[in-house]
């Protein structure tokens, strides 16, 4: 069937889908042309954190805060800032 006769018989408006369709196609095949889910695959819902977890991270946290102020403390003695 030619591109003409596909848009007539299916009632498609416009020869841009019809192209995309078509190279979809022979890079895949049929499979190719599957719809496909949108978003997020189901079953990737994050797992709440303990409060051991939540301690552990804001320790982390506390600790790069101290390095960094520990590091900034020792550029402005050094500079005389």
């Amino acid at each position: 069937m030619t591109k003409a006769e596909a848009m007539a018989a299916f009632g498609i408006m416009s020869m841009s889908p019809l192209k995309k369709w078509c190279a979809l196609y022979r890079r895949g095949g049929a499979e190719a042309l599957r719809p496909r889910p949108k978003g997020r695959p189901s079953g990737s819902k994050a797992r709440p954190r303990t409060r051991e977890e939540e301690l552990e991270e804001r320790c982390r946290r506390l600790e790069a805060e101290v390095a960094y102020l520990k590091k900034l403390r020792a550029l402005v003695e050094r500079d005389g800032l």
